[in-house]
């Protein structure tokens, strides 16, 4: 049982078949925006957005319509304008070939880049899609908070890209190379359970000396990176002020070593 009532749990042996599938729906999304939208050098034009109802690709333009296609968290449906093809009914390929009869009956021309499926098959667990979704929408408004305070340089949209299937800010404070990310990660094969993860590229001389908060840690192995792992967030009875301590602390001293 939750600690908390803004956050659930997140036990990644019960998530993560639930979340790679849901990982595999964002990949045909990803595709279907790529094939419209133009390169960003950033890589930006992979990522997917959050909305009130799910994850949604960015919009763009199909049969000189505005057009956005969604993974809806809240029907657990794909949606592309007034279609919708039910999450668990539909393997990521079969979600695919979908969105490509939508396009060709609609006679509009576009080639979709297959994704590498790991499974390609139907696993979808409702209650688990419904704690991430909790959990994404409670990232995605702290990351909003966060990238407003940052008032200096630029800063990315913030993003889930779905290769590594994680939510990610990016801050250019010198508007160069120079970059701080923060990102949200449901787990990896660095790291197994969902974490909360902030990098430096290139990386400053003493960045990993940075003292943390007593929650967080620094991983070194697989990449480098300051990490709070998600279940310390879970378990925190202020879990908004335990995120904002980890990022501000290492934001402010990380540009001073950029500097």
């Amino acid at each position: 049982m939750s600690t908390n009532d803004q956050l659930p749990v997140l036990e990644i042996d019960k998530l993560e078949p639930t979340r790679d599938y849901l990982r595999e729906a964002a990949m045909v999304l990803s595709s279907l925006q790529r094939a419209f939208l133009p390169k960003n050098s950033h890589d930006w034009h992979y990522g997917l957005e959050v909305s009130l109802r799910g994850i949604t690709t960015q919009p763009f333009l199909a049969a000189s319509e505005e057009t956005r296609a969604s993974v809806d968290l809240v029907r657990h449906n794909v949606r592309l304008n007034g279609s919708k093809w039910a999450l668990y009914e539909y393997a990521a390929p079969e979600i695919l070939n979908n969105l490509r009869a939508w396009l060709s009956a609609r006679g509009v021309e576009a080639k979709l880049e297959e994704p590498k499926f790991v499974s390609g098959t139907v696993q979808f667990d409702t209650e688990q899609a419904d704690a991430y979704a909790a959990a994404l929408w409670w990232m995605e408004a702290q990351f909003r908070d966060i990238k407003a305070g940052l008032k200096a340089g630029i800063t990315s949209p913030i993003l889930l890209y779905p290769h590594h299937f994680d939510l990610a800010l990016t801050w250019f404070p010198f508007d160069d190379e120079r970059q701080l990310s923060l990102g949200f990660s449901t787990g990896d094969e660095t790291i197994k359970q969902p974490y909360i993860y902030l990098t430096a590229y290139p990386e400053p001389v003493s960045f990993t000396s940075i003292p943390l908060p007593d929650d967080a840690h620094w991983q070194t192995a697989g990449f480098s990176g300051a990490i709070l792992p998600y279940a310390k967030l879970q378990a925190s009875a202020q879990p908004e002020e335990l995120l904002q301590k980890f990022v501000t602390k290492i934001v402010t001293k990380g540009c001073q070593l950029f500097s």
